[in-house]
């Protein structure tokens, strides 16, 4: 958006709906999700389950296949009740190539090896 040079105030009304910009490409998955013991997902959109595969090594299933595998994945993750390990590195793909049902990721605190996720975030995009 932009407004011509002026010294009044403007009002800009936006649709009430999802507005692409410049053609935009949508998160295609997401998801939250504890992965310390029992796996849990917080929230979520198109994934349908996370396997834990051992120490900080997870597969994310998602709901409804992508239309391929050469998408991009993001991640974050974090421990707010420990000072010590705070941040955490989420890696992804991990040891297997993604495909159109699912991605595996890995979780480590800052280099010093595999770790469970306490607070997981993931986004697929294509």
């Amino acid at each position: 958006l932009t407004a011509p040079t002026t010294s009044s105030n403007r009002t800009v009304t936006l649709p009430d709906a999802d507005v692409t910009l410049g053609g935009g490409f949508p998160a295609q998955a997401w998801v939250n999700f504890n992965g310390v013991g029992t796996v849990a997902i917080r929230a979520n959109a198109n994934v349908s389950s996370i396997t834990d595969n051992g120490l900080g090594d997870y597969t994310i299933s998602f709901s409804s296949a992508l239309s391929d595998a050469d998408y991009a994945t993001t991640g974050t993750g974090g421990n707010p009740d420990s000072a010590a390990y705070r941040q955490y590195r989420v890696t992804a793909p991990y040891i297997s190539a993604p495909t159109t049902s699912a991605i595996r990721i890995a979780g480590s605190n800052n280099g010093a090896g595999s770790n469970d996720l306490p607070y997981a975030n993931v986004n697929v995009v294509r």
